[in-house]
């Protein structure tokens, strides 16, 4: 199936009824989940190459599409949502099959058409430690990290989390080192008053009012996962790795210090009123990063990773933080898609936050 077009906001029925039929042939699988698997696959009408998020379901009875229910369908819309922007892959289509095996014939396989990334940023971290044996350099610390957050902004912008953000669902392009957000699977919708499920996010990057039960959390979640991201990219490992929950906690205090009273209300105001002893204090930021991190980027990580998730940098403003300057200030060809905005992105930026963000150089055509 055809992909729809960049920008298109649409409901999964509406989206996916306009797509032109495809045929598809498997290459190999590219990983494996909960959720099901993810295949290489062949365009046979056009050559590209794909990738096929496949995930069985059950039919509920009626027209098939109207039928997508829980995260498959929460996947679909948001995907057809947020189609256009350069740092969220791109749905390319959807079908449903049978079962391979046909034993139930009210089961169905959900198969999400993809743009083809050749690798993640998880793959790459692996490859920095255990190949290269040294840590990523700076310089694309910056730029993953920079696309991260504007991918954040963009989603957040729309009213959407994504609430499982970790370098297995970042796609990055190895000629080009574009990064996109993927896996929508578990992503929200902000709605006010809506109680939310607390067990989300990978443990090693789940936000502190996660683990302390919030069914009202908000975006910051995100914010807090990206903290977790831009950690790992300067250490080349994870940042906080509890083997469970509550250890998750203990080694974020670790870190961070211990949280206030103040904290653990703003994390979740339903915990009952608790005194953590001994009183930890924080560790210098440089410290923790082995003192391999430039200032900058210590201060970036302060910003995001904080107990109060109010308190925690929004994505523009952490976008214009002087950890990115470096990108801004030399004009380069490869760096000008990093500031190609659209115009949603900055609907809520004043005059003086745009020149912030995009360099003067911008203003002259590419050569």
């Amino acid at each position: 199936m055809a992909a729809p077009g960049p920008g298109s906001r649409k409901r999964p029925a509406e989206g996916l009824a306009e797509l032109e039929p495809r045929t598809y042939t498997c290459q190999r699988i590219l990983g494996k989940g909960s959720f099901g698997l993810v295949y290489q696959a062949e365009v046979q009408e056009t050559g590209e190459v794909v990738a096929v998020k496949s995930t069985r379901m059950k039919k509920a009875g009626g027209e098939a599409w109207m039928q997508l229910n829980g995260e498959s369908e929460r996947e679909v819309q948001v995907l057809l949502e947020l189609n256009g922007h350069p740092n969220v892959v791109n749905l390319r289509g959807a079908f449903l099959s049978a079962p391979a095996d046909g034993k139930d014939e009210q089961e169905y396989t959900l198969n999400l058409v993809l743009e083809y990334m050749s690798d993640t940023l998880h793959r790459v971290l692996k490859h920095y430690m255990n190949v290269r044996r040294k840590n990523m350099d700076q310089y694309y610390v910056q730029l993953y990290q920079y696309q991260l957050l504007r991918a954040v902004g963009f989603i957040h912008g729309l009213g959407i989390m994504h609430c499982d953000i970790k370098p297995q669902n970042l796609l990055l392009d190895g000629r080009t080192h574009t990064l996109k957000m993927a896996d929508f699977g578990t992503a929200k919708r902000l709605h006010v008053g809506r109680t939310l499920a607390s067990y989300v996010c990978s443990r090693y990057y789940r936000a502190p009012e996660l683990i302390l039960g919030s069914t009202t959390y908000g975006t910051s979640v995100d914010l807090w996962s990206a903290g977790c991201v831009l950690g790992e990219m300067i250490l080349g490992q994870p940042l906080f790795t509890g083997g469970d929950g509550i250890d998750q906690l203990v080694q974020i205090i670790k870190v961070i210090g211990t949280p206030t009273p103040e904290d653990l209300k703003a994390m979740n105001s339903c915990y009952p009123r608790y005194a953590f002893t001994p009183s930890v204090p924080p560790l210098a930021w440089d410290k923790v990063f082995k003192h391999t991190a430039s200032k900058d980027a210590c201060e970036l990580a302060g910003h995001l990773l904080k107990f109060d998730p109010a308190s925690r940098l929004p994505p523009l403003y952490c976008l214009m933080h002087r950890f990115f300057n470096a990108l801004r200030s030399e004009e380069k060809l490869e760096h000008r898609p990093l500031f190609e905005f659209l115009p949603e992105e900055l609907l809520w930026c004043s005059a003086a936050e745009k020149e912030r963000l995009v360099p003067k150089w911008m203003e002259a055509p590419a050569s």
